[in-house]
């Protein structure tokens, strides 16, 4: 099953047309495709799938009983602002010390449901959010999300990238040049 969008977006400083698609493919895989094309002149792209998941159900409580391994060896320090500083930090002995596997980007588990979710994708960051600014947001079947209710795992280029050229790769796309981001969610239980 397929099914995307087009939409088309201006002053970025260019034009884009940005597509998104989601498929739903065999054995509990979900794939997201996006991608953009400046349409009158190079234009920065760096778009983010920003879904939460909570593995033990939306109506569960916190991720907190969840585990998770983050396969990357370095990440980006941030300022006050929360905006990248253009550096990078080694994981090792740090509390963003996710390393376990190699390949995948992550993998979430909770324990409780016997719920897996891996995550594969050809950007070279992630962003890993923890829910740990929800507060009290009206949900599915009028559940109420609070702190940790879900966890997003934010794949994409680095923030900030055109601020920090000597460090991080562009984000900058040509016209009659595609920005293409895939992230495929496989899901299984024990």
């Amino acid at each position: 099953m397929r099914f995307g969008s087009l939409l088309h977006f201006t002053g970025f400083p260019g034009d884009l047309s940005v597509t998104v698609t989601y498929m739903i493919l065999k054995h509990n895989i979900l794939a997201i495709r996006m991608s953009a094309t400046p349409l009158t002149k190079a234009t920065p792209v760096n778009l983010a799938y920003h879904g939460y998941w909570n593995l033990g159900g939306h109506d569960s409580g916190t991720i907190l009983n969840h585990t998770i391994h983050i396969i990357s060896h370095s990440y980006t320090p941030v300022d006050d602002q929360l905006i990248p500083t253009g550096q990078f930090a080694m994981v090792k002995g740090t509390p963003y010390d996710f390393t376990t596997r190699p390949r995948q980007t992550a993998v979430v588990r909770d324990e409780a449901s016997g719920r897996k979710m891996e995550l594969w994708t050809n950007q070279p960051g992630v962003q890993f959010y923890t829910g740990n600014m929800l507060d009290s947001v009206k949900g599915k079947g009028g559940v109420t999300y609070n702190k940790y209710a879900g966890l997003c795992l934010e794949t994409q280029g680095f923030p900030d990238a055109v601020n920090h050229p000597n460090n991080f790769p562009s984000q900058v796309v040509e016209p009659g040049h595609t920005y293409v981001h895939v992230m495929v969610f496989r899901f299984t239980a024990a």
